[in-house]
Formats: C-alpha cells, structure tokens, sequence
C-alpha cells in the first residue's frame, strides 16, 4: 500500500503526464481526446505493473522509498484518472448537441460501438473512485481491508479499459485499422496478464516453501 502521495511526485508525475499528451498532440499530429486516452493507458500500464514487479523482486530492494517504485504507485493511479477525465471531456466536447441522456442511448443500442464506450465509461467512474481512495488520509479512514478490498478490482478496470482499447482499434470500422499504439497497447496489455501470473504463481510457490520449513 503507497500512501505517501507527496506533491513532489504528483507534480513529477504530472508533468510527465502533460509532457506525453503534448508530444502525443504536437509531434504525432494525434488529436487531444485520443492524446490523454494513451497517456492514460501508458499510466494504467505502469501503475498495474508495479505492484507484480515488487512481488518478483527481493524484499531488500524494495524497502528503500528512494529506489522502489511501489512509493509512486497511488501518484501513477491518481494521474490515469484525472488523463482519463480530460479525455472523455475532451472526447465529448467535439460533439455539438451532447448530452448524457442522448448519450446514454446512444450506448445502450450503440451495438459494439455502444458497448465499447459503456466500458469506458464504466472503467472512468470506477478509475475516479480508486483515485478518491488513494489518499493517505481517506486509506486511513476506510482501513486497510476496505482498502485492500476496494482496490482489489483494479484489474477489472484494466479488463474493462481493455475491451475498450481493443475495440477502437482493432474491431471498429472507424479508421483504417490499428496503428503503431493499437500494436503497442497489446504488449502492454500482455506483458499486464504476464508479470501478474508470475507474481501470482511466485506468491503460491513462497507459500508452500514456507509451510514446509
């Protein structure tokens, strides 16, 4: 559990948001909406991947605030939400005439185009409510099995933006098929399901040593 959140890592993490959907926007000449969608996915990424990469790794190196990276792990998470935010606000703003009402049966007889974007917008309020529940003093509040319990379904919200990633790039009829990200989001997405297994398979195995000892 990270429940530092200092505002010197926010602020690192923030600018390192900013800086990627700036390039992302700019130099790759890709539109702000789709922008904070990988910005917010390449964070999703690296807050998921934290927590089986200091499984997989000794106790000792993982002690140390300064050099382990499970303390910026409440930071990545909390600036996948906002970058996730900003674009569904942004996603939405490019349609003259929204509304929720209208967008909701938009979603609910939207066929997979539909279901696409109920999950997304499924996985943004979940991703709102885990960022709401990583501050030190709401953990705190709630206890760490409330905690625990409540940030157990992270991976359902990796699952959900998953679907939701998968079918804009590679189901929909928008566009000319996958690009260089699509390919990229699958690896990561993979390398998620990966490192998770191991972590999962290296906790089984340090249990039954123990047990036998």
């Amino acid at each position: 559990m990270d429940a530092r959140n200092t505002y010197l890592q926010h602020f690192l993490v923030g600018l390192f948001s900013l800086g990627l959907a700036v390039i992302f926007n700019y130099f790759l000449d890709i539109r702000w909406s789709t922008a904070f969608a990988r910005v917010s996915f390449i964070l999703l990424f690296i807050t998921l991947i934290i927590g089986p990469f200091t499984k997989l790794r000794s106790p000792n190196s993982v002690s140390n605030p300064l050099k382990a990276p499970w303390y910026w792990r409440s930071e990545f998470g909390i600036w996948f939400a906002i970058t996730g935010l900003v674009h569904f606000y942004f996603a939405m703003s490019g349609r003259p005439g929204w509304d929720f009402s209208k967008a909701l049966g938009g979603i609910i007889g939207g066929g997979g185009y539909g279901l696409a974007n109920l999950l997304g917008l499924i996985a943004l309020v979940w991703a709102i409510i885990l960022a709401i529940t990583s501050f030190g003093k709401v953990i705190r509040f709630l206890g760490i099995e409330s905690w625990k319990w409540l940030h157990s379904f992270t991976y359902v919200l990796f699952y959900l933006i998953a679907g939701h990633v998968l079918y804009f790039q590679f189901f929909t009829d928008y566009g000319s098929g996958p690009d260089w990200f699509g390919y990229l989001e699958l690896i990561m997405m993979i390398i998620v399901v990966v490192l998770q297994i191991s972590a999962f398979v290296k906790t089984i195995l340090k249990r039954k040593i123990n047990k036998r000892s």
